[in-house]
């Protein structure tokens, strides 16, 4: 069934509610915001490990192996780790079994979020306000300010753009990883239990739960920090208030209202696309001149360039995550959402 870019209240209303989100997580790692680009030297060995313990307790899992060559990528790895996880939550285990793979689990998911928190595109800006305790609670993030003459600015550019991206050839089966994870029934079910509370379509959620922390459902959708405490990086003390252990979709409902994003029924094809960018940040654009790859890596419309820390740029970097718009063209292309101009 096709969803709509152009959706009202009632369209919201009547989606299916889905059933309840993944447990809670063992423990993840605060990434540092590392400039290295690319994944640890031993990440792929600890992923082996962690494989051949989970055999050994009789899970069905698929074929792994290291990369032949030294030059493996986060595009790489990604795949394998959440489809690792995946099969590692879904597995019918107990006892002592069970104790091990939750262990297990707990180790996979402190990868994930250590290895995305590298790679992942901080978000770009500070907030406005004064510096003071009150100040800082209260501000307002400085990527939010979404002005309708801003996006008018940009509309027929977001449209030209989606009309003429073609997924580079070497990144087809990345892309299409991405569209399976996030359309599928585990994940998609999430997002529109979401969409139900927020009225923001589950596409959106979507494309920004992969971007921001990997699909890792235990981590903040805000910017891929461990569900475990507030946010410490940009935006940095959400949510407000936050009373852990919590569920994700608490915090990812934060995430969305301190964007404006909430609520509203005008979802065009151009609308989804500035919210999006403006979700990370006009700075690639703006200030250095790109397509931001946040919306348009592993495409045509991008080659090089991205924000490698908070507000620390490199025109070298090259992004190793598929872009949300091109997620999305891909969505279009497989008839799981209709654009709306």
């Amino acid at each position: 069934m096709s969803s709509h870019l152009s959706l009202t209240r009632r369209t919201f209303a009547s989606s299916t509610a889905a059933a309840a989100l993944v447990a809670a997580a063992g423990p993840a790692f605060i990434g540092t915001g590392a400039f290295a680009q690319g994944i640890a030297a031993d990440d792929w060995k600890k992923l082996i490990a962690l494989y051949q313990e989970a055999k050994k307790l009789g899970i069905n899992l698929p074929s792994m192996s290291e990369p032949s060559s030294g030059s493996a990528k986060f595009y790489e790895i990604i795949p394998a780790l959440v489809d690792f996880i995946d099969h590692l939550e879904d597995a019918k285990l107990s006892g002592e079994a069970a104790k091990s793979r939750d262990f297990i689990l707990a180790r996979a998911r402190g990868m994930l979020a250590a290895i995305n928190a590298n790679e992942r595109h901080p978000r770009q800006g500070a907030l406005k306000g004064d510096d003071s305790l009150l100040g800082l609670l209260f501000a307002t993030p400085a990527w939010a300010d979404i002005s309708e003459e801003r996006y008018l600015k940009y509309r027929d550019g977001y449209i030209q753009l989606f009309n003429t991206c073609v997924v580079n050839p070497d990144k087809k089966s990345n892309v299409a990883w991405y569209v399976d994870k996030l359309s599928s029934d585990k994940y998609r079910s999430a997002y529109q239990q979401l969409e139900d509370v927020v009225c923001v379509p589950w596409y959106f959620i979507g494309v920004i739960h992969a971007l921001e922390t990997s699909f890792n459902f235990q981590s903040h959708l805000h910017n891929g920090d461990p569900l475990s405490h507030k946010t410490v990086h940009v935006p940095a003390g959400r949510p407000v208030p936050w009373l852990p252990p919590s569920d994700w979709q608490s915090s990812a409902k934060d995430a969305l209202q301190i964007e404006g994003y909430v609520n509203h029924t005008d979802w065009n094809l151009a609308k989804l696309l500035y919210r999006l960018e403006a979700y990370n940040g006009m700075r690639s654009r703006e200030e250095h001149g790109i397509n931001s790859p946040y919306l348009w890596s592993f495409s045509n419309h991008y080659t090089s360039g991205k924000f490698v820390a908070d507000n620390v740029w490199s025109s070298t970097a090259v992004s190793q995550q598929c872009g949300a718009a091109v997620m999305i063209k891909e969505l279009v292309n497989r008839g799981l959402v209709v654009p709306v101009a």
